[in-house]
């Protein structure tokens, strides 16, 4: 993906030398590959893909691959190297300092943001995978609905494994751990998916597939009995300000408009969103682009960014709407499931 573009920067900025090693997902960005551990030397020239003797050695276009040796730190250096271009998001303590072992008289230049900004608009192979991974998403959704059953589902646990358990059958892995939240364990945002049993009142479902190394994000909200008319006056709200914020995305929009979108629509429980309005996604599940202010990130063609408002009760409930979307000339929700509050027995 966009590497020979990269090594046109690389070229352009003087930088001699780019180093990524596991688990940067950059590694995975550029190769299409997962492995157990690699290294990544990129130049101007060429780009070269270090493997362990665990993994299979791949064939690629317009990358080089080889076995990772003892001694490897003598065989990658090149005398000419004098700039280096580095991770700093991902690149351990223990391997800068084997680089500037390797490499004493070179500098080091940071190139996070380039790499997140190489990442942040997708290209049409990219497009396709995340496609995949939310429509496998929004079919498991679809199939909880129809086979739910307190009888079979009777804890959180009993309801992530079945969506796990689906994700995985149609070729696809957990994009993440799976969130399920009942009660007053919705109240919080990231709980931890346990053996409680689901009780009655709000659901709340986050999950998504990792389909051939692109993520999908999506949650969705079940009801356990019958909701209070609150309940349901929190959720219209709620549901109201997501599609707003989804419906006033358009090009070159600041991604800070869209959340100030939503919080005026929550009205009076704006101070119940406790949470950034949503992240890009691609082989990460969070990534470019960014929606903080200080990102100050505007809505760019081909970009691929979730739009998940929320409000939250503690120690009673929370509830969080949210989709994959696709901006190509338009706003396009790539996960599909429906979004009324459906009411589980």
């Amino acid at each position: 993906m966009k590497l020979l573009q990269f090594r046109s920067y690389l070229k352009t900025n003087n930088i001699d030398l780019v180093f990524l090693v596991h688990p940067d997902p950059n590694i995975i960005y550029f190769t299409q590959l997962k492995t157990s551990f690699a290294l990544m030397l990129i130049t101007p020239e060429d780009a070269g893909l270090y493997v362990t003797k665990l993994d299979r050695l791949p064939s690629m276009k317009n990358i080089s691959a080889s076995v990772l040796q003892k001694g490897w730190e003598k065989k990658i250096f090149k005398p000419n190297v004098k700039k280096i271009g580095i991770n700093k998001s991902s690149l351990s303590v223990l391997y800068e300092e084997k680089l500037k072992k390797i490499y004493p008289a070179a500098s080091f230049v940071d190139i996070t943001a380039t790499l997140n900004n190489l990442r942040s608009q997708k290209t049409p192979e990219e497009i396709k995978k995340i496609a995949k991974a939310c429509a496998i998403t929004s079919q498991a959704f679809d199939e909880l609905v129809n086979q739910f059953s307190v009888k079979r589902f009777k804890t959180e646990k009993d309801i992530a494994f079945f969506l796990d358990k689906f994700i995985c059958e149609h070729g696809a892995d957990p994009a993440f751990p799976t969130i399920v939240a009942s009660a007053e364990n919705s109240a919080v945002p990231h709980h931890i998916t346990s053996t409680s049993r689901i009780q009655k009142g709000f659901l709340q479902l986050d999950f998504g597939a990792n389909y051939d190394n692109y993520c999908s994000d999506m949650s969705r909200i079940l009801y356990f009995g019958k909701p209070s008319k609150a309940e349901i006056e929190h959720y219209d709200i709620l549901l109201d300000a997501q599609s707003e914020a989804v419906r006033q995305a358009a090009l070159n929009r600041p991604f800070t408009e869209l959340d100030q979108i939503a919080r005026k629509k929550l009205g009076k429980y704006s101070s119940h969103f406790i949470h950034s309005l949503g992240h890009g996604v691609g082989v990460e599940i969070h990534e470019q682009p960014s929606f903080s202010p200080e990102a100050k990130n505007t809505i760019k063609q081909n970009q691929i960014f979730t739009i998940e408002p929320g409000i939250y009760f503690p120690r009673k409930y929370g509830i969080r709407i949210e989709d994959t979307l696709l901006f190509k000339g338009r706003i396009k929700s790539l996960t599909t499931a429906s979004k009324e509050l459906i009411k589980v027995k």
